[in-house]
């Protein structure tokens, strides 16, 4: 799809601008040949206003200069529904041109909102609103392009994305204030495409590891899933043999299953599922339980194994596997914290 570029600003010479402009009357000639680029690139064009005070009518003047009949291309004008905003559109290019009234009563509603509908934003100039757009934009991480060797607003902005860069390259934003050149308006152009680029890449790579962590939590359910149900149907085993061996068999591995499956539950929350090591957690916490509580009842139990006894015993032990390898982590964690506070010296209020 073609990216959609929203242009803003101002370099009206009868309008003070904070921070100051200066070389106003180079402005003209430096939006059309933005313009020209944009179209160049296969950039699609969002705008806002066809008065004299803004920089649109100029950047619009020189995509259209670039731009065949036969081209995708579009200039996109959204504003309110009740404000005329034309443009000197020639007559094979009139299709080029569209109209999107906006039901908002004040500009800002579709001003905004179309800032932030936009692939891409350059800022030249303006004023307070040309500011908040590109500190929006920044915000969040629309590509942006703030020419600010002239000052104004766009300034301001540059020096916000100074500091926070997004996918710009430290040698783009410092052409964005380096004096203007024959090749500037192709060289900004060419970083807004690179921004768009890294931008969609870090996207893409974020879906993958959205859908490595999904696939990651579904296999470790289903891995879930089917030890519990294999270790349900050790008890129902352990009832079918007589000898107290097998019935032992059955009550650990059942256990250790049980564990298992817990620390697997409990691991398909974690920002990235671990499968052989949910395994080794919870085979190891089921381990620790198991010998725990089958040593305790060798203790207060002078005969605890045999085949009766351990088919009672299963309907405890296998629970409590679950309970262990669930609540693994979270004990651990709690030790971390304790051992954590305890380092810290103790200071009188």
């Amino acid at each position: 799809m073609r990216p959609s570029i929203a242009v803003v600003g101002s370099a009206s010479p009868d309008r003070q601008y904070t921070p100051d402009m200066k070389e106003i009357d180079l402005v003209p000639d430096v939006c059309a040949a933005v313009g020209r680029e944009l179209a160049r690139a296969g950039c699609d064009l969002i705008v806002f206003s066809s008065s004299d005070d803004y920089i649109e009518k100029d950047v619009v003047r020189g995509y259209l200069a670039a731009v065949q009949a036969q081209d995708r291309a579009s200039v996109t004008v959204r504003a309110p529904f009740d404000r005329v905003t034309p443009f000197d559109v020639p007559p094979h290019l009139k299709h080029v041109l569209r109209v999107l009234p906006d039901s908002a009563e004040e500009w800002e509603v579709s001003y905004y909102r179309a800032v932030f509908e936009a692939d891409g934003l350059i800022v030249v100039g303006g004023g307070r609103a040309t500011r908040i757009a590109g500190i929006l934009a920044v915000a969040r991480r629309i590509p942006l392009i703030a020419i600010a060797h002239f000052g104004g607003a766009a300034l301001s902005v540059w020096q916000h994305l100074d500091r926070h860069q997004n996918d710009a390259t430290p040698e783009a934003i410092s052409r964005m204030a380096a004096p203007w050149g024959d090749d500037a308006a192709e060289q900004l152009v060419a970083s807004l495409v690179d921004q768009r680029s890294r931008m969609q890449e870090a996207e893409r790579a974020a879906r993958r590891d959205q859908s490595r962590v999904r696939r990651g939590r579904t296999v470790n359910g289903l891995v879930a899933a089917a030890a519990i149900t294999v270790a349900l149907l050790t008890v129902i085993l352990a009832y079918g043999t007589g000898t107290t061996l097998t019935a032992v068999g059955y009550l650990i591995g059942g256990s250790l299953l049980m564990a298992a499956a817990g620390a697997l539950i409990n691991d398909t929350s974690a920002e990235e599922p671990n499968l052989p090591w949910a395994l080794a957690r919870g085979l190891g916490a089921g381990t620790l339980a198991t010998m725990l509580y089958m040593g305790s009842q060798t203790l207060t139990n002078p005969d605890p194994l045999d085949a009766e006894a351990t088919r009672r015993l299963a309907w405890l032990l296998i629970p409590l596997g679950l309970t262990a390898g669930y609540t693994l982590d979270k004990v651990f964690a709690r030790l971390r914290n304790v051992d954590a506070l305890a380092e810290k010296p103790f200071t009188q209020p």
